[in-house]
């Protein structure tokens, strides 16, 4: 199975900070004007004559460059859950703040995805975070090729990309 990995549009997170949203609330960040347009680009390429089915994660970025790709092309979808980003904060209870989120990625980044005995934070590891994604796939493998709206860290765990554009498409096979 052919599997188009598209990074979600450009997000605004000031609505969601302005009206004091932290942790799960900080997912309901929409696009801004320029991630729409980002969304409407991307759903240009010829990749989608292809594309049986859309997957995408439930955070709004996601759900809303999906939108904008499933408007011109018609397709069916599928919102996943296990395609939403990386978890700083496994209990979700830990981090109260966007500072102590980078503070987990920083971790993170520097464990190279693993846990270690001295981390401080209990985020999800990237085997996690790939077994996850994987199980997602599973379900679909009836499929000759599908597109998945998802975000940068779960991509990543598929190829050896470090940076990854708004609306950016990496493509597997499976």
């Amino acid at each position: 199975m052919k599997i188009y990995l598209i990074r979600h549009g450009e997000p605004d997170y000031a609505p969601v900070t302005n009206a004091g949203y932290t942790g799960f609330g900080r997912d309901l960040s929409s696009l801004t004007k320029q991630g729409v347009l980002q969304a409407q680009h991307c759903a240009e390429q010829p990749i989608f004559n292809e594309v049986q089915l859309i997957l995408t994660s439930p955070y709004t970025r996601a759900l809303q460059t999906a939108t904008e790709i499933i408007r011109r092309h018609n397709l069916p979808s599928q919102v996943e859950l296990g395609l939403h980003e990386w978890y700083p904060d496994k209990s979700g209870w830990q981090i109260k703040n966007c500072h102590q989120a980078m503070a987990a990625y920083d971790e993170y980044t520097t464990n190279h995805g693993q846990t270690s005995n001295t981390q401080d934070w209990d985020y999800e590891t990237s085997t996690d975070i790939r077994h996850r994604v994987q199980a997602v796939f599973d379900k679909y493998q009836r499929y000759q090729c599908i597109a998945c709206i998802t975000h940068s860290e779960v991509i990543r765990q598929f190829g050896d990309w470090q940076r990854i554009g708004y609306c950016e498409v990496k493509v597997i096979q499976q």
